[in-house]
């Protein structure tokens, strides 16, 4: 006779952070309800309603749609320029002696402090948004290309070349397959950092987004749709770094990182 056996999901690595969280939440829940905490702390109850309804209505799935578009468009902006000029400084020498000062000099500037100048060249719209996004994003999946393509086996790219194997189809076939490992980390670290200067972006100076929203809410001393949409954030952030990580465990399975646990 045939057995028939289910998968069941295993919650053991995540039961300790939600019974946590769940705990957390009915603390403040009932110091709020007994009003031994600041006016500015709603319950947790009233934040959550506030998501629900604000999600409903449309007033705040209509800001996710622009905090997203915003998102990809530098997420995806940021790759293409990171991982080309990665690779190049990781492969030709002449290139990382040119690149490197400048590198070194513009990394620890940060993307924040760039809003002014972004302004001022590209105005208030979608593109200043996606150029600091980018700016942002590009840096630890640059590095972590860089030091991905540096790492290749010699022996395996001298093997290549002693093949006869041309330096376009080395690249291709050997160099970047080796270094995919460091570079789907890295494209998860700037997906991370690109959501947060994203809405960081979006509360300075922008006319839609979850940043935006919350600012709206701020101002208007709606506290439990503006606390609504710091949550919202902080879902979008852990769902993103779960998709990403997903993704990594799927592509790159053979790297170590791939049997870890995600956050």
């Amino acid at each position: 006779m045939q057995r028939i056996t289910t998968r069941r999901l295993d919650l053991g690595p995540a039961l300790p952070g939600v019974l946590f969280a769940a705990g957390v939440t009915l603390v403040v829940e009932v110091l709020a309800r007994l009003g031994w905490l600041t006016s500015y702390v709603p319950p947790p109850s009233a934040v959550a309603l506030a998501l629900g309804e604000g999600l409903r209505s449309g007033e705040l799935s209509s800001q996710v749609a622009a905090t997203l578009l915003s998102f990809a468009e530098g997420l995806v902006l940021a790759t293409v320029v990171a991982v080309f000029i990665g690779v190049l400084m990781g492969t030709v020498p002449l290139v990382h002696d040119a690149l490197r000062t400048v590198v070194e000099l513009l990394r620890p500037v940060p993307s924040v402090a760039l809003i002014p100048l972004a302004i001022l060249f590209l105005g208030l719209g979608t593109p200043m948004r996606v150029a600091v996004i980018a700016y942002a994003a590009s840096w630890p999946l640059l590095i972590s290309t860089f030091y991905g393509v540096r790492a290749v086996d010699p022996i395996t790219l001298d093997t290549a070349r002693n093949f006869g194997v041309s330096p376009a189809r080395t690249l291709w076939a050997v160099t970047l397959p080796a270094a995919l490992a460091s570079i789907s980390t890295g494209l998860r670290v700037s997906a991370s950092l690109a959501l947060v200067v994203t809405v960081t972006t979006e509360l300075i100076a922008a006319n839609s987004g979850i940043g935006f929203y919350v600012s709206q809410m701020e101002q208007a001393n709606r506290l439990p749709p503006m606390y609504a949409g710091i949550l919202l954030t902080g879902i979008l952030g852990y769902l993103i770094n779960a998709l990403f990580f997903r993704l990594e465990r799927t592509f790159v399975f053979w790297a170590p990182q791939s049997r870890e646990v995600a956050l």
